[in-house]
């Protein structure tokens, strides 16, 4: 102990020391502080000798680690220093507009639109499409449009019968009109004229970007369609995740051709597979049409082999009407994938009583079971309030439409789909709008929503955006020709 006191004592000295010495230093830099603005030292005590009673041990923290030398104390600022005003915050540079590409200049951005003529195959029941575009381009435009430039929209008719026409619609806005983008129709090889043969962005409604089209496009693609087969896979995991194979004696899957076979079959085996059920029968149309007269009598083999197989579930890919026609005479339970060939199948001669329980999906939300989303409401405000005439009727048992009183709802939900994608597309991309430019936005936006859809997102490789998957169940009493009913809420498949 005597020696760590000693220690002590010769540290104190040490320190005591170079006090003393700094204070008797005069050195003559320019930036020491004047003399009579110098704090005065304290004294320091003389070191003990070791001799002398140790003092009463102090209690303080721990001392600190010696260094070579103490850090010296930050100089004082200079007067002038402290009496300049600190620096201004540069000044925003202002965004300048250009003309960056085809169809954008520097205060507007034009947009096509392809439609089928209102006129053809009672599409006027659904109105004219035009005050629709104008109203909601007015409003995207009254909210500052895109980036500070304002949406023109040009229209573009066709028969879809006619692959003239169509060619002439992709025509008239590729060319004529110099468009930024196509929203909405064409239809089959006409979509190739305008992301192919004029490298225009085409995004919406009447896309499927997938396949041939998405290898051959030279222009970005985009739409809100169900990405591959993901729809499929959620179809029958919600199945089992509702109990719905529970019980069951045997379970057959029917496909409405040999493409729907060859695009599906290893997913749906993977994902019966992934519930635990065995597949006992696989149904395919073509395989049993071999000439005209198998065609009368298919039904008959196709319930005759179900019949036999005791299969008592039987879920249905593809268009649903083949399948819904065949197999509901027989008493079993169904469910189809595909939730729009009901009333093909009641048009056809079935009892909807027949099909009554009959589960299956609709990518869209239009039913009239549902509350509306605001979304949607929102777009029907819009245009009801440009169009203080026209009906706007959401579409449900009873609701009929007539060329001399057209039925707004669906035309104006389908156009404001249309034009949400591609404002949230182009307002994801940079000011100077490209293709280049849009296709980073649209690579850009893994979430979004529009009217009825809910859950939309899209990624590299990924342009089919629709994450949305809503079960419904049909309900073959409540109508003349039945209606469907939503199932719990909408099932997200973003992935």
């Amino acid at each position: 102990m005597r020696g760590l006191r000693s220690l002590r004592g010769l540290l104190g000295l040490l320190l005591a020391l170079a006090v003393v010495g700094a204070a008797c230093t005069t050195g003559g830099g320019e930036d020491e502080p004047a003399a009579d603005e110098a704090p005065t030292a304290e004294p320091a005590e003389p070191a003990g000798t070791g001799d002398e009673p140790e003092p009463a041990p102090e209690t303080p923290a721990e001392p600190a680690a010696i260094e070579d030398e103490p850090e010296p104390a930050e100089p004082a600022p200079d007067e002038t220093e402290q009496a300049e005003a600190p620096e201004a915050a540069p000044e925003p540079t202002p965004i300048v507009l250009t003309a960056s590409f085809r169809g954008v200049t520097e205060d507007a951005i034009r947009i096509g639109i392809g439609f089928w003529d209102t006129s053809l195959f009672g599409f006027g029941f659904f109105g004219d499409p035009q005050p629709v575009w104008e109203a909601l381009v007015g409003a995207v435009n009254a909210d500052g449009g895109i980036h500070g430039r304002m949406l023109e929209a040009h229209i573009a008719g066709f028969n879809p019968a006619l692959p003239n026409e169509m060619l002439a619609a992709c025509i008239s806005l590729t060319e004529d009109h110099q468009v930024f983008a196509v929203l909405g129709g064409l239809r089959g090889d006409a979509n190739f004229c305008v992301s192919e043969q004029h490298e225009t962005i085409h995004i919406g409604s009447q896309v499927n970007a997938k396949g041939e089209l998405l290898e051959r496009a030279r222009a970005p693609l985009a739409s809100f369609r169900i990405e591959g087969t993901a729809r499929d896979e959620a179809f029958i995991a919600e199945l089992d995740r509702r109990g719905w194979f529970d019980g069951a004696t045997a379970v057959g899957i029917h496909y409405d051709g040999t493409s729907t076979a060859e695009l599906l079959g290893d997913v749906v085996e993977a994902a019966f597979a992934d519930a635990g059920v065995e597949i006992a029968i696989t149904m395919n149309i073509d395989d049993l049409v071999l000439d005209d007269d198998a065609i009368e009598s298919q039904t008959e083999i196709m319930q005759e082999q179900v019949t036999d197989a005791g299969i008592d579930r039987m879920v249905i890919f593809g268009a649903a009407a083949t399948g819904l026609v065949t197999y509901g005479d027989l008493g079993i339970q169904m469910a189809a994938v595909d939730s729009t060939n009901f009333t093909t199948a009641i048009s056809s001669g079935i009892d909807p009583v027949a099909l009554d329980g009959t589960i299956s999906s609709a990518v869209r939300l239009d039913l009239a079971t549902d509350p509306v989303d605001a979304e949607t409401q929102e777009c029907i405000d819009i245009v009801s309030a440009a169009l203080p005439d026209a009906r706007f009727e959401r579409p449900g048992p009873g609701v009929e439409n007539s060329e001399e009183d057209p039925n707004y709802w669906s035309y104006t939900v389908l156009a404001c789909r249309d034009l949400s994608l591609f404002v949230q597309i182009a307002a994801a991309s940079s000011v100077e709008l490209t293709n280049d430019s849009f296709q980073a936005g649209l690579e850009s936006l893994t979430q979004a929503s529009l009217p009825e859809i809910p859950f939309l997102s899209f990624g590299p490789g990924k342009y089919n955006g629709n994450d949305t998957l809503r079960l419904v169940q049909f309900d073959g009493d409540a109508d003349e020709d039945g209606e469907l009913a939503a199932l719990g809420d909408a099932v997200d498949l973003t992935p």
